[in-house]
């Protein structure tokens, strides 16, 4: 996959979505359902706190579906 340089961001991010869906569905969902935790208006960027929430939900995501996996037969 190869990004656009003259599409947007959000065009760019949803054929990135649409790669990662098809690779491993639900860790996508996992990224993507997140990912508005380090959308934080009018700032720079996320701050370390944001961030660190994002990794946070992100790894509890990926732990359930560990614990899902697990405890299938």
């Amino acid at each position: 996959m190869e990004f656009e340089l003259d599409n947007s961001f959000a065009d760019n991010l949803a054929l990135f979505k649409a790669e990662v869906e098809q690779i491993d569905p639900e860790c996508a969902k996992i990224l993507f359902d997140n990912l508005h935790l380090l959308d934080v208006e009018g700032e720079t960027g996320p701050s370390r706190a944001a961030i660190g929430e994002f990794h946070k939900a992100v790894l509890m995501g990926l732990d359930a579906l560990q614990k899902a996996a697990e405890t299938k037969p």
